[in-house]
């Protein structure tokens, strides 16, 4: 689940169907009136990092586990989840499994997500990890398209920069695109489905 405006559109019936589901979350989830704990809560950037730290990290939810995917060490309660050790370790480069062992840095050998940049993305590669056989993005405009929780538009992805990452990551994973009108599926890059039939109930 992303934070863009689509959220908004959900409708009662699709947002009880989706607390049965197994869901991620991740980015300012928490500030999205009509949220709920979800099984998984990832976190990728810095900004949040300060941001957890400031209202008190074990103020994050989840129903199931809390993945920091970031450089700075993981608190208390948060799994921590390694970066790409640099941008040459990107998706476009290495692919999107991440944690498979099919591209390991380091002396240790230790994996990694190749690509961390995105929430989305990550969420898509730990899932992946999990063994989870079908995805689905819903909420994920990637575009100046505003948030969910804010009235005035605001660029989330500079439209475009994206696009080839999410086609890949739709090639090597079972990712679907079920945001209605987001870009993904507009240019190509994911094959998308309706939400309400995803859900069963379309």
């Amino acid at each position: 689940m992303g934070n863009g405006p689509s959220m908004n559109l959900l409708t009662d019936e699709e947002i009880h169907l989706l607390k049965e589901e197994r869901t991620f979350s991740g980015s300012r989830w928490f500030m999205w009136p009509k949220s709920w704990t979800t099984d998984f809560y990832i976190l990728t950037e810095r900004k949040q990092a300060t941001e957890w730290k400031e209202r008190g990290f074990n103020k994050a939810t989840a129903k199931e586990a809390k993945f920091w995917v970031t450089w700075q060490p993981a608190p208390a309660g948060w799994v921590p989840v390694p970066r790409p050790p640099s941008n040459a370790h990107d998706v476009l480069n290495y692919g999107t499994r991440g944690l498979k062992g099919n591209c390991k840095v380091g002396q240790d050998g230790s994996p990694h997500l190749h690509h961390g940049k995105d929430t989305p993305l990550a969420m898509a590669q730990v899932a992946a990890y999990m063994g989870f056989s079908e995805m689905y993005l819903i909420g994920c405009e990637t575009e100046g398209a505003g948030r969910s929780y804010e009235d005035a538009p605001r660029a989330m992805h500079i439209g475009g920069v994206m696009d080839a990452y999410y086609e890949r990551a739709g090639k090597e994973l079972p990712l679907v695109d079920c945001t209605p009108g987001g870009r993904l599926s507009r240019v190509g890059a994911l094959k998308y489905k309706p939400l309400a039939e995803v859900l069963g109930n379309g």
